[in-house]
């Protein structure tokens, strides 16, 4: 439990910090009263509270309580789109699709979307496929894929070491005590993510 938390904490920090960082910035500017920088203190304090605000609603029902939930599908899928929005290049767009029935596999759904969002480089795709006996996660792009974070996930699905830094894998790391607890297997086959029997 303390690893998956020091993980958890870890990779939450990192991907939080930056933004966190160009808003103190901001206000400093701002506490300077410099006028010429008023266009571009508000630029940055828009953006950078806008991809804060996104991450962190998408990080509270990824890793909090599971007495917090999403209200329905269209919902679930706004605060994947939104966090998947905040991440990477934004001229390279990652796309999701859920062709899912119910909205209350998303302790499954969330971190498993954050993962595989890692392994795309420059824009693709994610689709979410929900089938009698498993939840599949595909990605795939025009570009390549990160192989190494492929390797990596495949690594710790082995229960084998990983040579990066381990706290980019918080997402899969609480899906397999996650799915500990509800008694089901996580696999990866080729780019797919496969919970389920």
């Amino acid at each position: 439990m303390t690893f998956l938390a020091e993980v958890i904490a870890t990779r939450l920090s990192h991907d939080l910090i930056g933004n966190v960082g160009a808003v103190c910035n901001a206000v400093e500017i701002l506490s300077e009263g410099d006028e010429q920088d008023l266009e571009d203190v508000n630029n940055i304090l828009g953006f950078s509270s806008s991809v804060l605000s996104k991450r962190l609603k998408f990080f509270r029902l990824c890793f909090g309580l599971s007495t917090a939930s999403v209200k329905d599908l269209d919902e679930l899928k706004l605060i994947c789109e939104d966090y998947l929005s905040s991440i990477g290049n934004p001229n390279y767009k990652i796309e999701l699709l859920l062709n899912i029935s119910t909205h209350k596999i998303f302790k499954f759904i969330m971190p498993s979307v954050m993962m595989m969002a890692d392994v795309i480089i420059k824009g693709g795709k994610i689709i979410v496929n929900q089938t009698d006996s498993a939840l599949e996660i595909e990605v795939s792009s025009e570009n390549n894929l990160n192989n190494a974070k492929l390797d990596g996930i495949n690594k710790i699905l082995n229960n084998q070491e990983v040579n990066e830094n381990i706290s980019s894998y918080a997402p899969l790391y609480y899906l397999l005590d996650y799915a500990k607890d509800s008694k089901v297997n996580v696999r990866i086959k080729n780019n797919t993510l496969i919970i389920g029997e």
